[in-house]
């Protein structure tokens, strides 16, 4: 997992369809990028 994880070893590493995301804070980035992306289509 290591080497799939590019030598981070805090956990949990995050994984999206074979795809290193990784960590947690990374999610939570990724989130709201998402998010920031998706309102003005979404008019929310």
């Amino acid at each position: 997992m290591q080497a799939k994880a590019n030598g981070q070893h805090t956990v949990p590493q995050i994984f999206i369809n074979g795809k290193h995301i990784g960590g947690c804070d990374d999610l939570y980035k990724l989130e709201e990028q998402v998010d920031a992306d998706l309102k003005p289509v979404l008019n929310v």
